[in-house]
């Protein structure tokens, strides 16, 4: 064959991307020179937090995507595609980072950063979707930390629709409660795998 789909050079767009969108979002943060007063410091705390929290978001989308392209792994070819949407709207991640740190109370940014998360969190479940469906015979079953990972994806696209949920009522709690999603999952994720290490 002379021609076919290459899973490493989709991995390695993909890992470009996410190392790009992580080392951006940092540069939106202004540092003021000389004294700074209470409102200014108020103001760049505000900004490194939503930074750390965009950080986060971001490095835990990473850690889901590099789960979908293990050894062995059959890619369909309709998850190339995907993908490219997928790191579309990852890229949108800095832009809309930005507009709610310079917006903290604005509903239209919390609603777009909650929008472009979820439109994230959903195409990242149907990666899962086509990954399994690529990979897994219909004798077999999901490993346990397969099963786990697959559960997470969906997990986080229930808890996108609480941030939008929040992001149209309470846009002011939005980095809250996404800070407190991803405190959720990652002990929930911790406390399944001790379970299913102790069972």
């Amino acid at each position: 064959m002379l021609f076919q789909h290459s899973k490493d050079r989709l991995v390695a767009i993909s890992d470009g991307v996410f190392a790009v969108v992580l080392t951006i979002m940092v540069l939106d943060i202004k540092i003021q020179t000389g004294a700074l007063s209470l409102t200014a410091t108020r103001t760049l705390l505000q900004e490194v937090f939503t930074y750390l929290i965009s950080f986060a978001v971001v490095a835990q989308y990473w850690q889901y995507h590099q789960e979908l392209f293990g050894p062995g792994i059959q890619v369909p070819p309709s998850l190339y595609l995907l993908n490219m949407g997928y790191l579309s709207l990852l890229c949108l991640l800095p832009f809309v980072t930005g507009w709610l740190k310079n917006s903290q109370t604005s509903r239209y940014a919390a609603v777009t950063f909650a929008v472009v998360i979820a439109l994230v969190d959903l195409c990242q479940l149907l990666m899962f979707k086509l990954i399994i469906r690529a990979n897994l015979r219909p004798d077999q079953t999901l490993i346990n930390h397969d099963r786990e990972e697959y559960r997470s994806a969906k997990v986080m696209v229930v808890i996108s629709g609480l941030y939008l949920l929040v992001s149209l009522t309470y846009p002011r709690l939005l980095l809250l409660v996404i800070f407190a999603g991803l405190i959720f999952r990652a002990g929930t994720t911790w406390l399944l795998r001790r379970m299913t290490a102790t069972a």
